[in-house]
């Protein structure tokens, strides 16, 4: 266990796939009630090109949320709910770090993460902006000194990782003004 603002973290490991799921199924029973279908979507929707689980893979996951307690069905009902024991695995969820967030599979667990980050308390999303920036920081670090040190890399592949290396340092500066958004609302 690990500690956010003094406060008690069961979140010491990486996400994963299965987690990413959970997220997306338990961010979405936040907004309303779902379907299986709903999270499909959601997933297809917030993670984009970047990975897509099949449909057998989203269904076995959401049983495995009901079979948790993590969502509820009231008999006769198409619809899935939230219960409490899902917010607090969703908030759980929402404090865990991403796995290599430059990654194609760790940018796609940063969309997740951030499309529904806004259901923290102002001080632990800031705290999560935060985390994401600093571990953007460090991966763009190591990257730019391996791409400078690799004798293999031609111009244009050069040019072409530059042209990436822009990208993610427009990516920091969209976290950064969302970590600054959030400082009037610590106040």
């Amino acid at each position: 266990m690990g500690f956010i603002d003094r406060q008690p973290s069961i979140a010491p490991r990486l996400m994963t796939p299965s987690d990413y799921i959970w997220l997306a199924a338990l961010g979405c029973a936040e907004r309303g009630p779902i379907t299986i279908e709903d999270v499909g979507l959601a997933v297809e929707a917030l993670a984009g090109p970047l990975w897509s689980p099949t449909g057998q893979v989203v269904f076995d996951t959401v049983e495995a949320l009901v079979e948790h307690g993590h969502l509820s069905c009231p008999p006769g009902e198409e619809k899935l709910s939230l219960t409490g024991s899902g917010r607090r695995r969703l908030l759980d969820l929402l404090t865990q770090p991403v796995p290599a967030p430059l990654s194609a599979f760790g940018q796609a667990g940063l969309r997740l993460k951030l499309a529904f980050l806004d259901v923290l308390p102002p001080i632990l999303r800031r705290h999560q902006i935060n985390g994401i920036i600093h571990a953007y920081e460090c991966e763009m670090a190591a990257r730019a000194s391996r791409c400078a040190a690799w004798p293999f890399n031609g111009p244009l592949g050069r040019k072409w990782l530059d042209h990436h290396m822009d990208g993610l340092e427009d990516g920091l500066a969209l976290l950064r003004r969302m970590a600054r958004e959030e400082e009037p609302k610590l106040g």
